[in-house]
């Protein structure tokens, strides 16, 4: 957790790579992390060892287009599951982030995929759907690869995402949201928004955004990865429980 933890800051979405495929053994380890991470029944990442030419779609041309991945991972949920969405995103950031601290790039991409394609690839019960899939590899320019580049995350103000609660300087909450603020989601979005108590924090979505063929929830269950594992770097482990809507979940510490 804590390599995922620090892949937080180093994670940027890349959609033109270099062709170049990982070795063997990075290649293995996170077919390990798609295998072993689930934390929650109705989601499950899988890695396709094959290019995915013909899985991202882009828009408008190239505009937004994915090229020269050697390999991408599909993020896959059973619709008949409650919160679905959320799990997806819990689950797939979660690999990501593996991805990220073994030095490669990835990108979330949930509305311009074609589904057709990744059906060829891979076997999926009826009730299964693939929610959103990233590019696996390593950047095409090497200043833009994982641990080289400097980009910043363009990110709300932490207290505009704050509905209710004070946030204290020195607080656990503070270190799990500025990890949370953090989290990608289509367009930027952010839909996240976060109630602070003495020893929980509730994740609610707001509604008028638009949805980009990625639900918002299943940005929320990234961000409530990131949340998570800004607690535990404090050391202040925790449950989640899900909620009604609009809320998401509540985090808990023990």
């Amino acid at each position: 957790m804590n390599s995922w933890f620090n892949a937080i800051s180093l994670r940027h979405s890349q959609r033109k790579y270099s062709g170049e495929k990982p070795d063997e053994n990075v290649v293995n380890r996170l077919d390990t992390a798609c295998s072993s991470f689930h934390p929650f029944a109705g989601a499950r990442a899988v890695l396709v060892r094959e290019p995915g030419d013909d899985v991202f779609k882009g828009i408008v041309g190239s505009y937004f287009k994915v090229s020269d991945a050697p390999y991408y991972m599909a993020f896959i949920g059973d619709m008949t599951t409650p919160n679905v969405q959320e799990v997806a995103g819990y689950i797939g950031e979660g690999v990501i982030l593996e991805a990220t601290a073994l030095g490669l790039n990835t990108c979330w991409v949930g509305g311009f995929i074609n589904r057709d394609a990744v059906l060829k690839q891979i076997d999926m019960q009826d009730n299964e759907r693939v929610l959103a899939i990233t590019p696996i590899g390593y950047s095409k320019a090497d200043s833009d690869r994982v641990g080289l580049s400097s980009k910043n995350h363009k990110r709300k103000d932490l207290n505009k995402l704050i509905v209710n609660g004070d946030l204290e300087e020195s607080s656990w909450s503070r270190t799990a949201l500025e990890a949370a603020r953090l989290a990608p989601s289509a367009a930027n979005r952010q839909p996240w928004r976060f109630a602070i108590k003495e020893d929980s924090i509730v994740v609610s979505v707001i509604s008028k955004r638009r949805e980009f063929g990625v639900s918002r929830r299943l940005d929320c269950g990234i961000a409530m990865l990131h949340l998570e594992l800004g607690a535990l770097s404090t050391g202040a482990s925790g449950m989640w429980k899900f909620l009604e809507p609009p809320n998401v979940a509540s985090y808990r510490t023990n």
